[in-house]
């Protein structure tokens, strides 16, 4: 009697089983080619930055096929590439929430508009402008990766002395140094603002200042950070004075970036006087010898046949 009962439902529960197993296939293509965005709030989708919502938003046909190789460059490049591309994002500051995937993507996408046209001239026999186009994708990724190391570099440079010689009064005037770094930090847009905002997070979610301050030297590419984690962290070691300290290394700063302004003014005379050489002294000449010729009433006729 049991064993024809469960026989008689046996029919029912494979029926059933197929049902939620075509629901659930529904539901989930539904869900793939649904956008990512519908499901954000105005405010959420907002905080995200350039690729986030891109990705967010849903790829474009082109990034889609750029996407599919994307993990074969991953492998092609290998752990040891794959680390140091992430550290020179890192060092550019995420540039619009770039990350080594949206970064990969982009430069595939470049040379799936290059390829084609490098074959183009490869078909015509010309093998220079074949290979002209493949350098483009590289210039125009790791060029722009690079502008944006060398701006924030720059950035930092800039405005770490002024930075260091407030923390330095903010110190001297009895606040204690994480207080500090936060009211000061505050005062600073940009780069510098950006990197003492996540140092102190950091600390509040219960890291040392030895791995913060660590993690903010490996994070930026200016030499003058370097030199500020390093004397700091050896300051909070041997327990020196710390506004002696940040005075100390600002002055040191400033010093240098004085020097480093008298060598980049000193490559620049060479360059200056080269420009005038290639363009202004042919043009005098031109202009002189016209002006000879013009004067002296030579028949140019006869002389140009």
């Amino acid at each position: 009697m049991s064993g024809h009962l469960v026989a008689s439902w046996m029919p029912v529960a494979a029926g059933l089983g197929l049902t939620i197993c075509f629901v659930l296939f529904l539901v989930g293509y539904r869900r793939m080619r649904s956008d990512a965005a519908d499901g954000l709030a105005v405010e959420d989708l907002v905080l995200l930055r350039g690729a986030q919502q891109e990705e967010a938003k849903g790829l474009r046909p082109l990034e889609k096929l750029a996407s599919r190789w994307v993990p074969i460059v991953r492998r092609a490049l290998g752990p040891k590439r794959t680390t140091d591309l992430q550290r020179r994002i890192n060092e550019a500051g995420r540039p619009n929430g770039m990350t080594v995937d949206s970064f990969l993507r982009r430069l595939v996408m470049w040379y799936v508009l290059a390829i084609p046209l490098s074959l183009i001239f490869l078909g015509q026999g010309n093998l220079v402008l074949a290979t002209g186009p493949l350098g483009v994708p590289l210039l125009m990724t790791f060029g722009g990766l690079s502008g944006a190391r060398r701006r924030r570099r720059e950035a930092i440079d800039n405005d770490l002395p002024d930075f260091l010689d407030i923390l330095a009064v903010t110190v001297k005037a009895g606040v204690a140094f994480r207080p500090a770094l936060a009211r000061v930090g505050a005062r600073f847009d940009g780069p510098l603002g950006d990197e003492i905002t996540i140092v102190l997070g950091q600390l509040q979610n219960g890291a040392s200042i030895r791995q913060a301050f660590t993690g903010l030297k490996e994070r930026n590419a200016a030499a003058s950070m370097t030199q500020f984690v390093a004397a700091f962290l050896q300051s909070e070691e041997l327990g020196a004075p710390l506004a002696d300290t940040l005075n100390t290394i600002a002055s040191d700063m400033r010093r240098e970036s004085a020097q480093r302004m008298r060598r980049t003014a000193a490559r620049a005379a060479p360059q200056i006087t080269l420009i005038t050489s290639l363009v202004l002294v042919p043009g005098v000449l031109i202009m002189v010898l016209v002006g000879i010729i013009i004067g002296s009433g030579a028949d140019l006729g006869g002389l140009l046949g």
